[in-house]
C-alpha cells in the first residue's frame, strides 16, 4: 500500500507522518488531539512536557468510556430483540 505524506501541526509544532491512512483523516485526528492537548494546557496549567502525557492519558479514558457504552448499547439491542 502507497505511503502518503502527511505534515500535522500539534500544540504549534509540525508533524511529518508517513501513513497508508487518508490524509484527511489523520488531519482530523490531529486537529482533534490538537484541541485536546490545548484544553488540557489551559485546564491543568500543566507544564509543557506534561501535555502529551495527560492529554493521552485523557484520550484513553475517553476510548474506555465509548467502549464501555457500545458494550452496554450492544446489550440492550440484543435484550431488546430477544423481547
Amino acid at each position: 500500500m502507497k505511503k502518503n505524506k502527511v505534515v500535522i501541526h500539534l500544540m504549534g509544532r509540525d508533524y511529518a507522518l508517513l501513513t497508508d491512512q487518508n490524509p484527511e483523516k489523520v488531519q482530523r485526528t490531529a486537529r482533534y488531539v490538537d484541541r485536546k492537548m490545548r484544553e488540557t494546557a489551559i485546564t491543568t496549567r500543566a507544564g509543557e512536557s506534561m501535555v502529551p502525557t495527560l492529554t493521552a492519558m485523557n484520550l484513553a479514558d475517553e476510548l474506555f468510556r465509548a467502549q464501555d457504552e457500545n458494550v452496554r448499547l450492544k446489550k440492550e439491542l440484543a435484550s431488546r430483540q430477544k423481547d
